[in-house]
């Protein structure tokens, strides 16, 4: 199915980790002419973003981005988009786990090709994080992107103001314990 579908579009955005789909559902609704497809592992979200996602560009799938990632075409992907990953996709103390994820997504992008990741900091005793903390945390994200070959064409604090997910409406409320960044990298 996936090949299929891949067949019939142009271009391919795919949203891992795409909770509810609803950011899946307005990116799709932006761009007709693009297919998007929405990985997540957790079965029940993916039913109830199925149900609600009646696009025709607008695939969904059900399997770990592990499993999925490697069945694209090296160079296939217009844009990756990851919002509030799993601290196993992103945490420092595990980079050594994940890196490998993200250097082939590397492979999959299409030259000019972006990947767009928002992520959050916390403090592991929930108190505010500090802005010596979140700026040393930000430097080692894009030292990290950078070292896989990602061109860091943007880094914002907070998450993209048209972003909306279940998750990042609860987290903008509390913006001194949850610091949000929004991470664009290009591959040239």
């Amino acid at each position: 199915m996936l090949s299929a579908k891949l067949a019939a579009f142009p271009r391919v955005i795919v949203e891992l980790g795409m909770g509810d789909g609803r950011l899946l559902e307005s990116l799709a609704k932006s761009d007709p002419r693009c297919l998007h497809i929405g990985v997540e592992l957790d079965a029940e979200q993916c039913n109830n973003a199925s149900s609600r996602l009646a696009l025709d560009n607008v695939l969904v799938v059900n399997r770990s981005f592990e499993e999925l990632i490697p069945e694209f075409a090296n160079g296939s992907v217009e844009r990756f988009v990851e919002v509030l990953p799993d601290p196993a996709y992103i945490d420092e103390k595990k980079s050594e786990k994940w890196k490998p994820l993200y250097a082939l997504a590397y492979q999959k992008l299409r030259r000019g090709g972006t990947f767009q990741i928002v992520t959050e900091l916390t403090d592991e005793l929930l108190q505010p994080v500090g802005d010596s903390e979140f700026t040393r945390w930000k430097e080692w994200l894009t030292s990290t992107f950078s070292s896989l070959g990602f061109v860091i064409s943007g880094v914002h604090e907070g998450a993209p103001a048209h972003y909306a997910t279940r998750c990042l409406d609860q987290f903008r409320g509390d913006s001194e314990r949850i610091r949000l960044v929004t991470l664009d990298l290009a591959k040239q």
